[in-house]
């Protein structure tokens, strides 16, 4: 089966410990992708979440800690959409957990806009600015 969510050179920043989170937030959509259209297991689609609210954390806070580092002027902004985003896949998570959903296109929509938009669109705005400061 090919991948529906690849890495793409429009994702390469050139600072290496971003690209490298990046490609595998891809590969983490990816693999929820596959889980939803082979049918995976309940369980496996569980790890899957965890792995991908795992992601974000570590992922926000490897980022933020470069803007207040670097005092990118995005800050206040780029921090609040990464709470919006942490805040809807912890209740997705949670609701997994209780049986209140399941993984379904609808989630999937979801990250791929998160992917399109935010890290597409959102995050290239401070590449500037780390690169400014040395980071690559």
């Amino acid at each position: 089966m090919s991948d529906y969510f690849k890495w793409e050179k429009d994702y390469i920043f050139c600072i290496k410990e971003i690209d490298n989170q990046h490609r595998h937030f891809v590969a983490i959509l990816d693999d929820i992708y596959k889980s939803l259209i082979n049918l995976g297991s309940r369980e496996e689609q569980g790890k899957l979440l965890n792995d991908l609210v795992g992601y974000a954390v570590v992922h926000f806070q490897t980022e933020e800690k470069y803007f207040d580092q670097f005092n990118y002027e995005g800050t206040v902004e780029h921090k609040k959409a990464h709470q919006e985003l942490k805040e809807k896949v912890l209740k997705f998570q949670a609701d997994f957990k209780l049986g209140k959903s399941e993984i379904s296109s609808e989630i999937l929509d979801f990250l791929e806009d998160w992917l399109i938009d935010h890290l597409a669109t959102q995050d290239k705005k401070y590449v500037e600015c780390f690169h400014a400061h040395g980071l690559k």
